[in-house]
This record gives structure tokens, C-alpha cells and sequence, in this order.
């Protein structure tokens, strides 16, 4: 099931134009990792999960593609890349 409702959606977008769509997934036969290789493609995208004590699987997993901006971080230096522009 998606959230929000489709007519959730269009009241939503009525004030403004960047509205979060999720989806729960029964997970028997897929894992974070095999969703995020599905949905990937050649541009940027990203896995990112909970973890509990590092050790055991977390409750969470977001999963992502063609974000709106990227954070990159190389040694002492960070980058926020908006549009391809530093």
C-alpha cells in the first residue's frame, strides 16, 4: 500500500511540489540490498539502513535514486552538489 492515497497526493501537491511517496513491502524474498540494485540506475542513488548495537539487522531501510542533491565527503573537505554545480 501506498501512502499517501492517491487523493492524499493531489490535496498535498495543491501546496507544493515535492511530496514523499513510500511503500511497505512484505520482505520474505527481498532484501534492502536486492531492492536497491533493482531500482539503481546510472545516476546517483543510495542505500541506507538501520542498525541496532551495529550488529543486528535494523527495522528501517531507505532506498533511493536521483536525489535532489548530493553530500560528498573526502577526507577534510565536504561537497554539496545541487544541479552538477559545487
Amino acid at each position: 500500500m501506498y501512502s499517501p492515497t492517491q487523493d492524499e497526493f493531489l490535496k498535498l501537491a495543491a501546496q507544493g511540489n515535492l511530496i514523499p511517496v513510500t511503500r511497505r513491502l512484505l520482505a520474505d524474498f527481498e532484501t534492502p540490498l536486492s531492492a536497491y540494485r533493482k531500482i539503481r540506475g546510472p545516476d546517483e542513488s543510495f542505500l541506507f539502513e538501520s542498525v541496532e548495537g551495529g550488529e543486528h539487522l535494523g527495522r528501517y531501510s531507505f532506498v533511493g535514486c536521483n536525489p535532489r542533491a548530493v553530500i560528498r565527503q573526502t577526507g577534510n573537505r565536504v561537497e554539496i552538489i545541487e544541479n552538477g554545480k559545487v
